[in-house]
């Protein structure tokens, strides 16, 4: 009975000292800034927001963000510069790099819709207390991280 308490207790140590689980915090926040813009067309204006998130494990992969009421849906395979994932070859680390940008006079209408028509801010998907909420699959099951805020950087201004 002894070599059974003690394989089970060998195990259960195991697992807590080496195993190590991921939760639904996962990611370590290297940098959320958001930067306010105004300029070129006359009215136009809106907001870039740079994120910099980190994780070790290679099963997470953000899949969308939330900010200010907006979703911005998130594709890593694609190479267009706004989401960029790299693997530090020493510590192993997964960064993921996201930018996104918020314009305010950039509308996409429909084409059914009269031209006078301007579009509506889409509803928040998600209720979530900070500045961002980023959701990403681990094991079948969606989990959240929480970008509480951003360090606002100074406005540009664009002639």
């Amino acid at each position: 009975m002894k070599p059974i308490k003690l394989a089970f207790l060998l195990a259960i140590s195991y697992q807590l000292l080496f195993i190590k689980p991921c939760s639904a915090q996962s990611f370590s926040l290297l940098k959320a800034t958001s930067q306010h813009w105004s300029g070129g067309v006359v009215g136009h204006y809106g907001v870039n927001y740079f994120i910099e998130i980190e994780t070790s494990s290679r099963r997470i992969t953000p899949d969308t963000i939330w900010i200010d009421g907006f979703v911005y849906p998130m594709n890593f395979s694609v190479n267009d510069g706004r989401f960029i994932r790299t693997i530090d070859s020493v510590t192993h680390q997964i960064k993921f790099r996201i930018l996104v940008s918020e314009s305010h006079m950039d509308f996409r209408r429909p084409p059914n819709l009269p031209a006078d028509t301007t579009a509506e801010k889409p509803k928040h998907l998600r209720t979530f207390s900070g500045a961002a909420l980023i959701s990403y699959t681990l094991k079948h099951k969606e989990h959240f991280y929480t970008i509480k805020s951003f360090t606002r950087l100074t406005q540009l201004n664009y002639p």
